[in-house]
């Protein structure tokens, strides 16, 4: 049968059923999927009875070199006469209860996975690297993990458009959903968009903390990861800047390192069309892109409008920086709302690391001034 992903549910509602360490899950998980993968085939009777090694989290100072980690538990598990139970017990230090049930399937394509790391890079490369929908369908393991109870803000915003910031007190960083715009104007697509894109980044979260074990690193363990931490994620910010009926913007900011030569620090602003939940790029807003980047009248507006420093310092750091040549090659746009008034924020993003330094603000303007420069669509989406 295709690759069968099962979710593990406790044997007992009691609260006073004693849980294995949250800490351990990850790679718990992932040795049970492995298992369940390689071995829920049509040739795997009902009723026959395996175990499973759940790898221990190990250090580089341990596990280097191609060194085997050590075991933590063992799984020792027996099918039901249906097919759709595994019974047994985890033992570790102490022996506990242990039952998965079956919940979906999805079907494998291409070479099967045979290893903890296979599963890791499917999660990662199919839903982080990639834009591919999580769903039932793509991965019923992911999204189950991915659809867990979330802490609520405070509700703010303006008295036509209104938000919240939620958490996931797994990943511990603040991401934004809609809670009513005026007009009853829908806001599923929009909270579709803003829920993919915290999903994401909690993927990127819990594969740092995954770090700490040899079986999802290729080379063993990474110098640095040993605890399992979040990798920076923790302290990323989503800030929405503005939101109206029609248009939301935010900007996505952080640090992150879960391994390589350096931290990836981002900075990034989006515009989102709230209707369709869709994100705008520039070819979406400006009637005069090329190819998604500013054309000819566009860029020569903003660097004529932008403000040119006066102290010599800030003059030597963009003449070293090039920034005409960077308007031209990584220019962005922002909304920041205050009251009932849009202001329209160019500036700098996804510049390689080797010149994050150049990244900044470049021009303000109330959007009115900018009108000419908008496509109709557009200019119907920001107008008051």
């Amino acid at each position: 049968m295709p690759a069968s992903l099962e979710r593990p549910i406790s044997s007992s509602n009691s609260p006073a059923t004693p849980r294995r360490p949250a800490a351990r899950w990850p790679a718990a998980i992932s040795t049970a999927r492995r298992a369940l993968t390689s071995r829920c085939r049509p040739g795997l009777k009902r009723g026959s009875k395996f175990e499973l090694a759940e790898e221990e989290a190990c250090g580089a100072d341990n596990c280097d070199d191609g060194k085997a980690a050590p075991i933590a538990a063992v799984w020792r598990l027996a099918s039901s006469s249906n097919g759709k139970t595994l019974e047994g017990s985890w033992n570790g230090k102490k022996a506990l209860p242990l039952r998965l049930e079956r919940v979906a399937s999805r079907q494998v394509t291409g070479n099967e996975p045979g290893t903890p790391l296979d599963l890791y890079d499917f999660s990662f490369m199919k839903f982080f690297a990639n834009d591919t929908p999580l769903t039932m369908e793509t991965s019923p393991y992911d999204y189950l993990r991915m659809d867990t109870q979330l802490d609520n803000g405070k509700t703010t915003g303006w008295p036509d458009a209104t938000y919240r910031y939620v958490v996931d007190p797994r990943t511990r960083f603040a991401t934004p959903r809609i809670v009513e715009l005026s007009g009853d104007v829908p806001i599923e697509a929009a909270n579709a968009l803003l829920q993919e894109r915290h999903w994401r980044a909690n993927i990127g979260a819990l594969g740092c903390v995954a770090a700490q074990y040899a079986g999802f690193n290729e080379g063993g363990p990474i110098d640095g990861m040993n605890g399992g931490t979040l990798g920076g994620y923790e302290d990323s910010t989503f800030e929405v800047t503005s939101l109206t009926p029609r248009l939301m913007s935010w900007r996505e900011s952080g640090s992150i390192f879960c391994g390589g030569a350096h931290p990836t620090n981002n900075s990034d602003a989006y515009i989102m069309d709230v209707l369709r939940g869709a994100l705008l790029g520039l070819q979406d807003i400006f009637s005069d892109t090329v190819d998604g980047k500013p054309g000819p009248s566009l860029a020569s507006f903003v660097k004529q409008r932008h403000k040119k420093p006066i102290d010599q310092t800030d003059i030597d750091h963009e003449a070293e920086c090039g920034m005409d040549d960077l308007i031209g090659e990584y220019l962005a746009v922002s909304l920041w709302r205050e009251g009932d008034k849009q202001v329209l924020v160019f500036g700098l993003q996804t510049l390689p690391h080797a010149i994050q330094a150049c990244a900044d603000d470049l021009l303000e303007l109330p959007v009115s001034e900018a009108r000419d420069l908008f496509k109709p669509a557009f200019a119907r989406l920001v107008e008051p």
